[in-house]
């Protein structure tokens, strides 16, 4: 007969498990369109909409004055912009038992993590002026990756804003976009990794010279201020011009728009990556959109201080719970992001990601 052991195997029930007291830290994504955007407190009993007003250009004299007499007077008008704001909020509920006996206490963790996820729901509140008004669409939200170039592949440049655009589409962009292909007008014809389809500073020089071009101011540190995605950055590593371009180049210390977040700068628009920027993949094409902006482009309305966090414990009046079995914590912010002026951002397409 074969000896028998008492190991480890037979034992296990012998056997303790030890938990770590300290949680396991959880990835949260940074986000940068909050520091985009110029913020309008909603004041206590003034209803739920904001109005933005503003003058219209008007342009230089085209012609010279007669010594005696007046030139035609021109109309001096104006535009408003109309925004109403929405509420958005989750909430998690924790028994009294979890509380009691969990290693890690549930209602801290409720907290941080519910925050983190008001963060991204103001991100994605503002992104809804930036890009489609469909809030499935927008971030990292479920419809995003094969929805939000969704039958505009095969669409001209100029008919994707909802504001300046040629198209009657529904759905459409904030801000006007920007091919970089340099070989074709349309995304679905652009074919091959040509360095003009790649993310990289093709695309970036055609957005900051619209910016240019349309006498948009850059922000306070003298750049134009974007958003990428960290596949966009990726695919400015792949991209054979993007490496010539940094090859020689040398920056001294800056100030940065962005507070604590990735940067890079290429033709004097500052990008900062974050993972919530919106990204389209799908089997035809995948693409990462980068947004560039000046002064003036965006504004974000906000009722009673932006976020607020509510924790409600049973009391001795709460009919709905006789054992105090649960309790909740919920987030709530009421918001809403408004394109001012499409002139002062533009959004940029590649037409092809390489990893």
């Amino acid at each position: 007969m074969a000896d028998q052991n008492t190991s480890i195997v037979t034992g296990d029930n012998l056997l303790m498990v030890l938990f770590s007291r300290k949680a396991i830290k959880a990835l949260h994504e940074k986000v940068a369109y909050y520091q985009l955007a110029e913020k309008f407190p909603l004041p206590p009993g003034s209803g739920t909409q904001m109005t933005w007003n503003g003058w219209r250009k008007i342009s230089a004299a085209s012609s010279t004055l007669a010594e005696a007499s007046s030139n035609s007077a021109v109309n001096l008008s104006s535009r408003k912009v109309n925004v109403t704001i929405a509420s958005y909020g989750r909430h998690a509920k924790i028994t009294d038992l979890a509380e009691l006996t969990s290693i890690i206490a549930p209602v801290e963790g409720a907290v941080t993590e519910l925050t983190q996820s008001a963060v991204l729901t103001l991100d994605n509140v503002i992104q809804l002026a930036v890009f489609k008004n469909v809030l499935a669409q927008v971030g990292q939200n479920a419809d995003v990756k094969s929805k939000l170039l969704s039958g505009w592949t095969a669409s001209l440049a100029s008919s994707f804003c909802a504001n300046t655009g040629t198209s009657n589409k529904s759905r459409q962009f904030g801000f006007p976009v920007v091919f970089g292909t340099t070989s074709a007008n349309r995304l679905s014809a652009a074919t091959g990794a040509s360095v003009s389809s790649l993310p990289g500073p093709i695309l970036l020089r055609k957005m900051s010279a619209r910016l240019k071009r349309l006498a948009v101011e850059p922000t306070g540190n003298g750049k134009f201020a974007g958003v990428c995605h960290p596949n966009f950055v990726s695919g400015l590593f792949a991209n054979p011009d993007y490496k010539q371009y940094i090859l020689n180049y040398a920056e001294g210390p800056r100030e940065s728009v962005f507070k604590g977040m990735i940067t890079h700068t290429i033709h004097n628009i500052e990008l900062a990556e974050s993972p919530n920027q919106p990204r389209y993949a799908s089997s035809a094409l995948s693409c990462n959109p980068v947004f560039a902006c000046g002064r003036g482009a965006l504004g974000v309305v906000e009722l009673g201080g932006g976020m607020e966090i509510i924790i409600k414990r049973p009391g001795p009046e709460t009919v709905s719970e006789p054992y105090n079995l649960n309790m909740t914590v919920a987030y709530k912010l009421r918001s809403v992001a408004a394109v001012l002026n499409p002139s002062c951002g533009v959004i940029g397409l590649p037409s092809v990601e390489r990893l």
